[in-house]
C-alpha cells in the first residue's frame, strides 16, 4: 500500500515536540505550577526555552468556583527534569 499523497505525520513524542517550536504551549512542572509561553527550542534534556511566558494560579474562592490568574515572567527556562507534561500546539495538516 502506497502513501505518496499524505502529508508527513510526526510519530516519535520528540517530532511533536519539534514541530511545537514558535507556537503555544502548555507546560506542568513540579509543585503543581503551570506555565504556558510560545516553545523557542529545547535541548536533548528536553529543557525547554520559552518565549512571552505566563505562570498560570489556580485558586478556589469560599464558594467553590475556580479561578484563574496570570503572573506575566516573559523568557524563562524550565529544566527538563522538571516537567510532568507539556499540553503541544496543535499539528497543522
Amino acid at each position: 500500500m502506497e502513501r505518496r499523497n499524505q502529508p508527513m505525520r510526526p510519530n516519535r513524542p520528540i517530532d511533536y515536540l519539534k514541530n511545537s517550536v514558535n507556537k503555544v504551549i502548555l507546560i506542568k512542572v513540579k509543585r503543581n505550577r503551570l506555565f504556558r509561553g510560545v516553545l523557542g527550542g529545547f535541548d536533548e534534556h528536553l529543557n525547554l526555552y520559552l518565549e512571552g511566558t505566563s505562570q498560570i494560579f489556580e485558586y478556589q474562592d469560599e464558594d467553590g468556583n475556580i479561578h484563574e490568574e496570570h503572573e506575566q515572567i516573559g523568557d524563562c527556562v524550565v529544566r527538563g527534569d522538571n516537567v510532568i507534561f507539556v499540553n503541544l500546539a496543535n499539528i497543522e495538516e
